[in-house]
């Protein structure tokens, strides 16, 4: 079974430009309620390598255009791994590393990308506050 990449990815260039705490936790809850069911096959597969890679596989065919996926659709879709898909594993999954793991592998490996991941609370508690686009500390 192939996975609803269009569904998973659905806005990804909004989603993947994030500015501050109240918008990502709105972002990551409707991320939640509406698509990580959609990763089911993923989360719960005995492979979880054979699954990443069919996961990036199907992401590819989705994006690719004229045999590649370009770089600005490349970097969104980074970001949006890394602000969505992979805290949710973390948060929901009991053995989230693991599957973070070997995800976050495979797409450097078929995306030739250089990413990593991290937990909901560290990208949430990263966002400052600004006035006048001016940092001036956490929220």
């Amino acid at each position: 079974m192939s996975y609803n990449v269009d569904k998973i990815f659905e806005d990804v260039i909004y989603l993947s430009k994030v500015h501050n705490k109240a918008s990502y936790e709105s972002n990551t809850n409707r991320f939640k309620e509406e698509r990580y069911d959609e990763l089911s096959d993923l989360v719960k597969a005995e492979d979880v390598a054979a699954e990443s890679q069919k996961f990036c596989e199907d992401v590819f065919m989705s994006f690719k255009k004229f045999g590649k996926v370009r770089g600005a659709d490349q970097m969104n879709l980074n970001y949006f791994m890394i602000y969505y898909v992979f805290p949710t594993i973390l948060c929901e999954e009991q053995e989230g590393k693991a599957i973070c793991d070997t995800l976050r592998d495979t797409w450097n490996s078929y995306f030739k990308s250089n990413i990593n991941y991290t937990d909901y609370n560290t990208l949430y508690e990263g966002f400052q506050t600004k006035i006048f686009g001016i940092p001036i500390g956490k929220n």
